[in-house]
């Protein structure tokens, strides 16, 4: 499933764009969690209620906090997220190369434009498979092939990486589940210890 967020001050922008989104993920056959936000605080919001996005729509030109530095805000915590720009102002497009973009879109987008951009996400996120968690009010979304393997204790699972070692709340179960849906090959080592294959 990909989650959505659309940013735009102007709701019909939003309605727009989500009805474009919409067409486009029933039309390619994905499941998307979209949600809509009208400024840069009721977006950062959103993220540290249900998580992460795939992908945001961001416009740059939001009342109050702008959408460069909405994103910036973002990227303190997520280095993943694909934030796609749409504006009409292209002033801004330098700035914006800061916090590393997909993609930077004159307003008004085009389905077609979209539809590229939502496919071109897609591609990158099945090519390289990632497992997201929340640890220390921080969002991971980690390359599977980062993870050497999980160990759960109870209700907490530890993600092993080859440097590090990140804890977040969470049974064994819900990481299988999680593993099988990807397709992941992996060993079962005790009901607790999950070793991802080719390790």
């Amino acid at each position: 499933m990909l989650r959505i967020g659309i940013c735009d001050d102007i709701r019909e922008e939003v309605e727009k764009q989500e009805k474009q989104v919409r067409q486009i993920t029933y039309q390619i056959g994905i499941r998307a969690d979209i949600r809509k936000c009208y400024s840069g605080m009721d977006l950062l919001m959103e993220i540290e209620l249900s998580g992460q996005f795939d992908i945001i729509l961001l416009d740059i030109e939001l009342g109050g906090m702008n959408g460069i530095e909405t994103a910036r805000q973002i990227r303190e915590s997520d280095v993943n997220c694909n934030i796609i720009f749409i504006t009409s102002f292209e002033q801004y497009s330098k700035e914006a190369i800061s916090v590393h973009p997909f993609a930077f879109v004159d307003k008004p987008i085009t389905y077609a434009q979209m539809e590229k951009l939502i496919s071109d996400v897609y591609e990158k996120l099945q090519i390289d498979d990632k497992f997201a968690f929340k640890s220390n009010k921080t969002y991971y979304n980690i390359s599977l092939n980062k993870i050497m393997y999980f160990i759960s204790e109870k209700t907490i699972t530890n993600v092993y990486f080859i440097d590090k070692i990140c804890t977040f709340y969470g049974k064994m179960n819900d990481v299988e589940i999680n593993l099988r849906k990807k397709q992941v090959d992996f060993w079962r080592i005790h009901h607790s210890f999950w070793l991802i294959r080719g390790i």
